[in-house]
């Protein structure tokens, strides 16, 4: 059943008073007119919202579908949750939008945000943490910092407010609100803890906003009849939808690495220092097990790679050494169980062991068809991974037991208009679909320069020949350029070739935060910005700024990861073609997430290089050319310069 009607705000306005001519936005919103598309979609999402259905929306780039989902789900009066893929829509949409479209839609209250539990400070773990560890000089630092934003700044207990602490710091780690310590220390918000306060008002707020992960991880519990992280809804909207499939293979699966092991151990220390400290030998028994998974590392060699489960079948050394970690990590978690009842420390690190020993089980012996095990490694890390290969059964589940209006929109859920590859993926297959044109004039804004007599990307001159046919456009734009790589290999080639000739200023992913990097690229005098995937997607850069983008080949999956062999080998055994029925359709949304970067406001102008000569040259290429924009495509850089200028 969907969640009870929110009775404390009673909607009188209609769309239209909100949305249409002379109507509230007009007045609130400097520039805002009604967009023929927008109040289409608007209408869609008041028909899906009465008939509690299911709806695949595609809207292009300058569509205004945020408002065009908001405003109905507010006016319907109902609870609604909206899942976004990135954390700058989250905050666009919690600071900016939802705030300013509450007052127009005449609705009290406010929105919330509701984070995964680790962005959520413990004030048990950070009293046990100053007390029980000694710290390094910056470290005791960083805790005073965390001391007193808890005492004297925050009502929320969010990290994003402690901007001097990253998230990934280990004093973080030891200070946040994680899960094995709640369930141990049996936390509630009468405690002064901050989780439990935000998932209260998570459960009141009318329009909760996630993202992507922490829904899946919920539909995972769910799935597993672990109980909820999430309220249930009315309504549930997931923005930056395309992304949703590859995040819900996460959560429905799993990964475990030697970060997280070596955590353990570390905390097991930790714990018995302050529960049992006449426990010596659990700490040697951590100890041994630390030695193992270190071994266990060993096994895999020095080189970074990517291993299927049938090649480490064969690898005698790892599957001996991975026995001999689960004996190791079975010994300690049995022992840490004689000790549970000393203290909340202990009992939360028994949990964790308990957990992990289950992974490191249900991965050695998983032998289920719709999984694949494999591992990444390197000198001094490795991961393992359990991935499902379709997850349509349980969010399809998941899905109709929740109930209610499910809507799932984006520019890039559609192949040639066809949602049949992103509707598959979810179980999605008996939704309605619509799809909105951009209202951007692409003919007239921007062209495809795609340069005639480029060797195929294997050729190992090829970077080298791509930018070679870029310097042109490059000089004539001043930079002001996105220059985009299916892989950081080519990034570093590029990066070496044009730190040598290019006179602006270089900027390069990992460098700095990407964040940093897109203020800076603003800023400065004649930028390029290399980047790889995260900049293929999810950045919006407007105006003058950005006047040329680059995109070096189709952005196919490696052939030989772990997830792309499997996912080949599963289509096949079903009758169909790995080729056309998984890596082209994802080449095509990535393409589009990719050439979606330039034309970003009416006003834009500018030049979209591909250089992949496969797109001419093979069948599949036309695939791909009709589901992007439909810019004039040009094959010699001079009839390229005009959109430059």
């Amino acid at each position: 059943m969907a969640a009870k009607k929110n009775s404390s705000s009673k909607p009188l306005l209609t769309l239209d008073a909100v949305m249409g001519e002379g109507g509230v936005l007009s007045n609130l919103v400097e520039g805002y007119s009604p967009r023929q598309a927008q109040l289409e979609m608007a209408q869609e999402v008041v028909d899906l919202i009465a008939a509690q259905e299911t709806l695949l929306a595609e809207a292009g780039t300058g569509t205004g579908k945020t408002f065009a989902y908001l405003v109905p789900a507010l006016l319907s009066g109902k609870k609604v949750i909206v899942s976004t893929a990135t954390k700058t829509l989250q905050e666009q949409l919690v600071q900016k939008d939802l705030p300013m479209l509450f007052g127009a839609c005449q609705i009290k209250g406010k929105p919330h945000l509701l984070k995964g539990r680790d962005n959520y400070v413990c004030p048990q773990r950070l009293e046990i943490t100053e007390t029980v560890e000694q710290h390094s000089k910056d470290d005791w630092k960083k805790l005073a910092l965390i001391r007193s934003w808890v005492e004297d700044s925050t009502t929320s207990g969010d990290r994003a407010e402690l901007a001097d602490v990253p998230e990934s710091d280990p004093i973080w780690r030891k200070t946040c609100a994680r899960l094995e310590f709640c369930q141990a220390a049996e936390c509630s918000s009468d405690l002064g803890c901050f989780y439990p306060q935000q998932k209260q008002q998570a459960q009141d707020a009318q329009v909760l906003v996630v993202n992507h992960h922490l829904f899946c991880a919920d539909i995972a519990l769910r799935e597993q009849g672990f109980g909820e992280l999430l309220p249930q809804a009315d309504i549930y909207i997931f923005d930056e939808a395309h992304q949703l499939p590859d995040i819900a293979a996460q959560f429905l699966g799993f990964s475990l690495s030697r970060i997280q092991l070596e955590e353990l151990v570390r905390d097991i220390g930790q714990a018995q220092k302050a529960d049992a400290p006449e426990s010596q030998s659990i700490v040697d028994q951590a100890q041994q097990f630390s030695e193992q998974i270190k071994l266990l590392n060993e096994t895999l060699g020095k080189w970074e790679k990517r291993w299927t489960w049938e090649q480490l079948e064969q690898q005698v050394a790892f599957q001996n050494q991975l026995k001999r970690v689960i004996q190791s990590l079975t010994q300690l978690t049995d022992s840490l169980k004689q000790l549970t009842e000393r203290g909340k420390q202990i009992a939360s690190v028994h949990k964790r062991s308990k957990d992990f020993l289950e992974q490191l089980n249900d991965w050695r012996s998983e032998s289920a068809e719709n999984k694949i095990r494999w591992v990444e490694s390197s000198m001094g890390r490795f991961r393992l991974h359990l991935t499902p290969l379709n997850v349509s059964g349980p969010f399809s589940r998941q899905r109709d037991a929740l109930g209610g209006a499910w809507l799932f929109t984006s520019a890039t859920l559609s192949v040639r208009n066809n949602f049949d590859y992103f509707a598959k993926r979810l179980g999605l297959l008996d939704a309605r679909t619509a799809h909105w044109v951009s209202p951007f004039d692409y003919p007239q804004q921007a062209v495809v320069y795609h340069p005639i007599g480029l060797p195929e990307p294997k050729d190992p001159r090829y970077i080298k020949i791509c930018l070679r046919a870029a310097w042109p456009l490059l000089k004539a734009s001043d930079g002001r350029a996105f220059l985009l790589f299916t892989s950081h290999r080519a990034l570093q080639e590029a990066r070496e070739i044009l730190s040598e000739h290019w006179y602006g200023t270089l900027l390069v992913q990992g460098d700095q935060p990407k964040s940093v990097l897109l203020q800076r690229f603003r800023e400065v005098q004649s930028p390029i910005l290399l980047g790889t995937s995260s900049f293929w997607e999810g950045v919006d850069v407007k105006g003058e700024a950005l006047k040329f983008v680059l995109i070096d080949r189709i952005p196919f999956a490696p052939p030989d990861d772990p997830i792309v062999k499997a996912r080949e080998e599963y289509l096949k055994e079903k009758g169909l073609n790995g080729f056309v029925h998984f890596q082209l359709p994802e080449a095509v949304i990535a393409m589009k997430q990719g050439a979606g970067r330039l034309i970003r406001d009416t006003q834009d102008r500018g030049v979209l290089m591909l250089c992949d000569p496969r797109l001419s040259s093979k069948g599949y290429g036309k695939t791909i050319s009709d589901s992007l924009p439909a810019f004039k495509w040009v094959y010699r850089s001079e009839d390229a310069l005009p959109f430059l200028e």
